[in-house]
């Protein structure tokens, strides 16, 4: 049969990369999400890739794409700390870039505390079944350390910028600095004040911009 006009004039459909990557993004954000919840409830042994499926709602497939474990626990960590997943540093994160850009020292602490203190709630459960798992397992071992030392090198970047603008005390190197403020931004803190104490997230954030002001901080910028 020949080929009308109309149909000859009818445009091509075209492959649309863009809205399958938008949905591989969220298949991902919902895979890691689930990955969190199911390492701080059950812990990293025995997590299993099926139950990351069930509780995402997507296919073991899907996940063993995402993974291996090892490596969602890590996307995991990443994401519920910072809010967002990231490769590298969290501090390459739209949150904390601002944070750091902010008009004066007042303003830089108050929105570093801010994500500090809704990174700590957020972490606490992975952090503590990871820490619990370290203990007895080697290879959950190695990625504690993993991320210890990730975590130190992220706490190095944060003062190196706040050092640019001046803002450091000087009678302590960076690394001194950054690794006072790796025990502040840790998770010990919210597990003792908050889990134990009862005290509430204002009371953990001022208690930070007070303790991160008077140890970190040069007396005479804030």
């Amino acid at each position: 049969m020949a080929t009308t006009r109309k149909q000859e004039a009818r445009p091509k459909r075209r492959y649309d990369s863009s809205r399958r990557s938008e949905q591989a993004a969220e298949t991902r954000r919902r895979i890691v999400e689930a990955a969190a919840a199911c390492f701080a409830e059950s812990g990293y042994a025995r997590t299993t890739l099926a139950a990351v499926a069930a509780r995402a709602d997507v296919s073991v497939e899907s996940v063993t794409a995402n993974g291996p474990k090892r490596a969602l626990l890590i996307a995991a960590f990443s994401q519920t700390f910072a809010g967002v997943e990231t490769e590298g540093t969290v501090l390459t994160s739209d949150p904390w870039t601002a944070a750091f850009a902010a008009e004066d020292a007042a303003a830089v602490l108050d929105a570093v505390a801010d994500l500090v203190v809704a990174g700590q709630e957020r972490g606490h459960g992975i952090w503590r079944a990871v820490s619990a798992a370290a203990v007895e397992e080697p290879e959950v071992a190695e990625l504690y350390a993993a991320l210890s030392e990730r975590r130190r090198a992220d706490n190095l970047r944060g003062v190196l910028l706040l050092g640019e603008r001046g803002l450091l005390r000087r009678d302590r190197t960076a690394q001194q600095l950054a690794d006072t403020m790796a025990l502040l931004n840790g998770f010990d803190p919210y597990q003792l004040y908050v889990v134990e104490f009862g005290w509430s997230l204002a009371d953990l954030k001022s208690w930070y911009v007070d303790t991160v002001r008077r140890t970190v901080l040069r007396p005479d910028v804030v």
